[in-house]
C-alpha cells in the first residue's frame, strides 16, 4: 500500500440531526506523487460527508481532511456505539486502498408528539377525546398523562393514565373530560386546555383540545317562553276586559227581564239564562327537527412543492350543516390550504400564519352542504416543518349535524 490513513480521535460523540467534525490524516508513504479518492464506507456512509474527496500528495507527505458525521434524527438511528469508516483509494491503482475507522457514540434523542383525533368537541358537561402519543425518537418513552387547564374549569381521567411507546410507535389514549361550575348559560362557551405527556429528565409533549359548551338557555327557548307568556297575557286581558264584563251585562239584563215578567205575570216563571264562556286553547309551538351530530376528518399528505387534494361526500339522503372547523398542521409545515364545496372556495388558509397546531375557526351560523356535495381540502406544500420530513401533513376536522333531506311530491 502506498498510503496510510487514520482519524485524529478513536471515539467521537455525535447527536442525531447535528453535524460533528473529525479530522482524517492521509499520508503518502511512497516516493512518487500520488492522487487519492476519499470515499465513505460501511453502514454509516449516508451519514458521512468528505469535505475534500480528492487529494494529491508528494512522496512522503501527508494532508489533513475534515470529515463531517451527521446521523439523521429519525427513530431508526440506534443510540450507542457504531463504526464510521472511510476508504482511501489510489487513482492510479484502484486495488491499492486503505480503510480508516473510528467509533461514533450516537446519543439518544427525544421527539415525542401528541396528535388529537378530536381536537374540538361539543358537549354540555362531559365529552370523550381521543389522541395519539407518538414516539419519533430513538429511545423508549414512558410517559404519564396530565390535563392542564389554567382556568380550573375542566377535569378528567385518562385511559390508560400512562403509556410506554417504543421508537417509531404510537399509542391510543382516551380522555374522559368533565366540566365543573354553573349549569346555566345564556351564550356558548369555549374552553381550551392542554394534554401533556411527561417523563422525568425529558421534555414534555403537548397537545391542544377545545370543549365547546352550548347555551342551556338558548335565545330560541327564551323566545318561545316570551311568546307563550304573551299569549297567556292576552287571554287574561281578554277575560277581564271583554268576557267578564259581557257576562255581567248579560246577567244584569236577564235579571231585569225576569223582574219585568214577574211584574206583568206573577205566575209565570222564566228559566235562568245560560251563558257559554269561550276559552282560548293554548298555543303549542312545534320543535324544529334536529339532526345527528357527525364529524369528518380530511387528511392530505403532499410532497414538497406539490399540490394535492382529498375529499369526502355528503350522503345522498342527508344534508350536512357544518358548525365547527379545525385546521390541523401538527408539523408546522408552510404553504396554503383551501376548503371547497364542490368547486367553490369557502376558506383559504396560510399555514405559516397559524399560531398553534390546531386552529379553531368559530361559526355563528351553520354552513349547509346539500346531499352528494363534495367537501374538498386542497393543499399546496412549499416548506416541510420537520427536518426529517419529505412532505406536508395537513388535515381539517369538520363538525356539525346530518339532517334528513326534505323531499317534494311530484
Amino acid at each position: 500500500m502506498s498510503a496510510q490513513a487514520w482519524f485524529s480521535l478513536d471515539e467521537v460523540a455525535v447527536v442525531p440531526g447535528a453535524p460533528t467534525s473529525v479530522l482524517l490524516t492521509v499520508e503518502n508513504v511512497g516516493d512518487t506523487t500520488e492522487s487519492y479518492s476519499v470515499i465513505p464506507a460501511g453502514l454509516t456512509a449516508p451519514w458521512t460527508t468528505i469535505t475534500r474527496p480528492n487529494v494529491t500528495l508528494f512522496g512522503g507527505s501527508q494532508d489533513v481532511i475534515e470529515v463531517v458525521i451527521r446521523p439523521p434524527a429519525i427513530y431508526t438511528t440506534t443510540a450507542g456505539p457504531t463504526t464510521v469508516a472511510v476508504r482511501v483509494v489510489s487513482q492510479t491503482d484502484p486495488d491499492d486502498e486503505v480503510i480508516a475507522e473510528t467509533i461514533a457514540e450516537v446519543a439518544s434523542f427525544d421527539d415525542r408528539r401528541i396528535t388529537t383525533l378530536q381536537p374540538v368537541r361539543r358537549a354540555r358537561r362531559r365529552a370523550t377525546f381521543e389522541f395519539m402519543v407518538e414516539n419519533h425518537g430513538n429511545n423508549l418513552a414512558n410517559c404519564r398523562l396530565h390535563l392542564v387547564d389554567r382556568t380550573n374549569r375542566i377535569d378528567g381521567t385518562f385511559d390508560p393514565p400512562a403509556v410506554g411507546v417504543a421508537p417509531g410507535s404510537t399509542s391510543l389514549v382516551r380522555l374522559n373530560a368533565k366540566v365543573g361550575g354553573s349549569r346555566l348559560r345564556r351564550s356558548e362557551r369555549q374552553l381550551d386546555f392542554e394534554i401533556e405527556a411527561t417523563e422525568p429528565d425529558h421534555e414534555p409533549a403537548n397537545g391542544l383540545a377545545t370543549l365547546i359548551q352550548p347555551p342551556t338557555l338558548s335565545a330560541r327557548l327564551i323566545g318561545r317562553a316570551l311568546a307563550t307568556a304573551a299569549v297567556l297575557a292576552a287571554v287574561v286581558l281578554a277575560w277581564f276586559a271583554v268576557v267578564r264584563p259581557e257576562i255581567r251585562d248579560a246577567a244584569e239584563r236577564a235579571v231585569d227581564d225576569q223582574l219585568d215578567e214577574l211584574t206583568i205575570a206573577p205566575a209565570t216563571t222564566a228559566p235562568e239564562p245560560s251563558v257559554t264562556v269561550p276559552v282560548d286553547e293554548p298555543v303549542v309551538v312545534a320543535d324544529e327537527p334536529t339532526g345527528t351530530p357527525v364529524s369528518y376528518r380530511i387528511a392530505v399528505d403532499v410532497g414538497v412543492n406539490q399540490e394535492r387534494s382529498e375529499s369526502v361526500t355528503v350522503p345522498p339522503d342527508s344534508e350536512f350543516r357544518m358548525t365547527d372547523l379545525v385546521l390541523q398542521n401538527p408539523n408546522g409545515d408552510l404553504g396554503t390550504a383551501q376548503l371547497l364545496r364542490n368547486g367553490d372556495i369557502l376558506y383559504e388558509f396560510d399555514l405559516g400564519s397559524m399560531s398553534s397546531a390546531n386552529e379553531f375557526q368559530p361559526r355563528i351560523s351553520p354552513i349547509p352542504f346539500a346531499p352528494s356535495d363534495n367537501i374538498v381540502l386542497a393543499v399546496e406544500c412549499t416548506v416541510v416543518g420537520q427536518p426529517s420530513g419529505t412532505g406536508c401533513d395537513v388535515a381539517v376536522l369538520l363538525g356539525g349535524e346530518l339532517v334528513v333531506a326534505s323531499s317534494t311530491d311530484s
